[in-house]
C-alpha cells in the first residue's frame, strides 16, 4: 500500500511528479481545526485549570496523528480539512515529508499523554510543549509552514535520513535540497 496518492501525469516545480504526494490544502484547514481546538484547550486548562479536557484533546491529537502517519485519510481532522476545500484547486506535495512532520506531532502527543495523564506533571513543562505544538499548527494554517517538512530535508542533507531516488515536491516549493536532474523527467514549457 502507498503511502499518499501517486498522481499520473503531475507536474509539480516543472517536473513530473512519479512519487505519492497529499494535498496541502487539505493539510492546512486540517491543522487549522486543530489549532481551534487547541487554543480553546490551551486557554480552558491554563485559566480554569480543566486537566480533564486537556487529556481529552491530548486523546484526540494522538489518535489523529496515529492515523495520520498510517493513512491520512482515516484521520477525522484531515478528512473534515479535505471537505471544506474539496472545491479548491489542489496543491499537491510530497507525501512523505508530511508523514515525517505528522510523526513528530504523534510523538509530541504521546510525551503529552505521559507527562500530563499519566504522570499528571503540571507546570511549565506541558505547558512548553503545547505551545509549541499550537506555534507549528499556527505555522502550517497561517503562512503554509511545514516545520517538521523543513526538519526532515535538514535531516536527509545531513545524511540521517536517506535521500530518496526521487525528490518530493516540498509545501510551496522550498525546498533547499535539490536532486541532481537525472532521476526526474524535465518538462519543456
Amino acid at each position: 500500500m502507498t503511502y499518499g496518492k501517486i498522481i499520473d501525469n503531475l507536474i509539480l516545480d516543472g517536473e513530473l511528479a512519479t512519487y505519492p504526494v497529499l494535498n496541502e490544502k487539505d493539510a492546512r484547514a486540517a491543522a487549522g481545526l486543530m489549532l481551534i481546538i487547541g487554543i480553546i484547550t490551551f486557554v480552558v486548562t491554563l485559566f480554569l485549570k480543566r486537566f480533564d479536557i486537556l487529556a481529552i484533546t491530548v486523546g484526540i491529537f494522538f489518535i489523529e496523528f496515529l492515523l495520520r502517519v498510517v493513512n491520512p485519510d482515516y484521520a477525522p481532522f484531515y478528512r473534515l480539512g479535505s471537505l471544506i476545500v474539496k472545491n479548491q484547486r489542489p496543491e499537491y506535495s510530497g507525501a512523505v515529508q508530511k508523514r515525517f512532520a505528522w510523526s513528530l506531532g504523534l510523538l509530541m502527543a504521546i510525551s503529552m499523554i505521559f507527562i500530563s495523564i499519566i504522570f499528571q506533571i503540571r507546570g511549565v513543562l506541558p505547558f512548553a510543549i503545547c505551545t509549541i505544538c499550537l506555534s507549528l499548527l499556527w505555522l502550517e494554517t497561517s503562512f503554509g509552514i511545514c516545520v517538521g517538512c523543513k526538519m526532515y530535508y535538514g535531516l536527509m542533507k545531513m545524511g540521517i535520513i536517506k535521500e530518496p531516488e526521487v525528490m518530493p515536491a516540498c509545501p510551496g516549493g522550498v525546498c533547499s535540497i535539490k536532486k541532481p536532474k537525472k532521476h526526474n523527467k524535465k518538462i519543456n514549457k
